[in-house]
């Protein structure tokens, strides 16, 4: 396993760091070095190097998913919103419905209301039996939140 160290990221630049990383590594390694970053609690260098990953690999479900992580975690809901819908929009029918249902939270942390209601009940269109998804989407409808005509 891959896993960062201080001395690694003594090295010029973050740049540098992926152009080596993107060479040698797949997604999927480059995935768990951002998470062992976060466990860690390096979140700028794991930031810092999810978006350059991105940049590299924008189709990459690995990556994305890193990213939103990430995002999360640092409550940067704007870029979390934009990776899951990213991540949401590649996978088609086959996203799960943890994706839907984490999309639905950052929309709603981001005062999104009507497009997170409509978030809901898309995932649910796919996921009808989805129990995070069904108390999203009742929440929402209890408070009233119509939803936004287009979400994805």
């Amino acid at each position: 396993m891959l896993r960062a160290t201080p001395t690694q990221f003594v090295q010029p630049s973050y740049s540098a760091l992926l152009s080596l990383a993107t060479q040698e590594l797949s997604p999927s390694k480059i995935r768990q070095y951002i998470a062992d970053l976060v466990g860690d609690n390096r979140l700028e260098e794991a930031d810092a190097l999810s978006l350059e990953s991105l940049k590299r690999f924008p189709k990459s479900e690995d990556i994305l998913v890193i990213r939103t992580l990430v995002c999360q975690i640092r409550q940067d809901w704007p870029a979390a919103s934009v990776a899951l819908e990213t991540l949401i929009n590649l996978q088609g029918h086959a996203s799960p419905a943890a994706n839907w249902t984490q999309w639905v939270r950052v929309l709603r942390c981001m005062g999104q209301s009507e497009r997170a209601m409509s978030a809901a009940a898309q995932g649910l269109a796919t996921y009808p039996q989805d129990g995070a998804l069904q108390e999203a989407f009742l929440s929402l409808q209890q408070a009233g939140i119509q939803p936004a005509l287009k979400v994805a």
